[in-house]
């Protein structure tokens, strides 16, 4: 059986003194190899590692060994160790991903996702930990952990309440399963994104549970006339196919969502509905998790504390597009935008 070779090991700075010792003794090679319990080829190595030229009385010079050189160049060495950055000099890929996440407002994940998912012809191709580990060495110019827009995992303890009233509407309760399972199109969750003011203008938000599209409609305030407004504005702008893409809205109690029968009956005939409205149980927002996420990207763009009453419709769509544009690992790193529209253009 062929031996297994030994792997090599650096002398130790004791071992450095020892040598020096030796070789002043002027001890053959070989003894000094067996003194130190090391391979003859070691100290050979060694011997070229710690190499000086030093000064004699008579002003030549001879070539001798200093442990302390060898130390010092043995710590410059280990500095160099380990495999080199795998992107290498790829500057367009690292350009890329410093913009869509510096720039762009991307987590990692997405933008190693999205470029895998488009195939995207860069000469490198690194994974997600990789990526996180460049970050935390400062391989990039401008991106640094800072800059990352969630960092850690967020664990959420969640409470059962027993309601102390009946809801305001159909309970969730009695949902169709197929909606949490989320394999129909048509479903969304709704909530109020609140501005400075409490009492001033407010997002009406609104999360389609398949594709995670999401739209963001402004509100003067935060009343229960203000959210029937909005929704009769979508009826118009979506006409007849309104119930086929708005098929359910999972809201919470807030007095705002109290005027179930508005909501759910069509602006141009009050006989006619328009959706069907399922309230959550109280304080269980995990039960419309997808608007709970969303409103968390559209938190990014407009922090608690942002004064909404400068804001107009079309900045507000400016989010929105942001929102929808974005990657999802959930969706296969397809965008939103694009599996609406795949639904939509069935519909209309």
């Amino acid at each position: 059986m062929r031996a297994k070779k030994r792997p090599y090991k650096c002398l130790t700075w004791l071992q450095r003194l020892e040598l020096e010792r030796l070789m002043k003794a002027k001890l053959p090679i070989k003894q000094i190899a067996l003194t130190l319990g090391v391979h003859i080829s070691t100290v050979y190595r060694e011997l070229k590692r710690g190499e000086c030229e030093l000064l004699n009385y008579d002003w030549t010079t001879r070539k001798d060994y200093s442990p302390q050189i060898a130390e010092e160049k043995r710590k410059v060495n280990a500095t160099a160790r380990g495999a080199g950055l795998k992107i290498g000099n790829d500057y367009a890929l690292a350009n890329y991903i410093e913009k869509r996440i510096v720039d762009d407002g991307l987590s990692p994940l997405a933008v190693i996702g999205e470029i895998r998912h488009n195939k995207m012809p860069f000469a490198t191709s690194i994974c997600v930990k990789t990526l996180y580990n460049y970050i935390a060495k400062g391989v990039f110019l401008r991106l640094t952990l800072d800059k990352l827009p969630f960092r850690g995992k967020r664990v959420k303890s969640y409470r059962k309440v027993q309601a102390a009233k009946l809801p305001r509407g159909e309970s969730i309760e009695k949902r169709p399963a197929e909606i949490a399972e989320r394999k129909t199109f048509g479903h969304w969750e709704m909530d109020c994104i609140v501005g400075k003011r409490e009492a001033g203008k407010v997002f009406l938000t609104l999360s389609e549970r398949l594709t995670r599209k999401e739209i963001i409609l402004l509100m003067p305030n935060r009343k229960a006339e203000s959210v029937v407004n909005a929704l009769d504005i979508l009826e118009r702008r979506y006409k007849d196919a309104f119930p086929a893409i708005f098929k359910s809205i999972t809201v919470d109690n807030g007095a705002e969502f109290s005027d179930c029968q508005r909501m759910e009956r069509s602006y141009k005939d009050e006989n006619r509905k328009r959706t069907k409205i399922y309230y959550c149980h109280p304080y269980s927002s995990y039960e419309r998790g997808t608007n709970e996420r969303l409103n968390r990207e559209i938190r990014r763009k407009c922090p608690k504390g942002t004064d909404f009453e400068s804001y107009t419709q079309e900045d507000v769509q400016r989010v929105e597009d942001w929102v929808n544009a974005y990657p999802r690992g959930i969706l296969g790193f397809e965008t939103s935008a694009f599996l609406f529209e795949n639904h939509i253009s069935n519909i209309i």
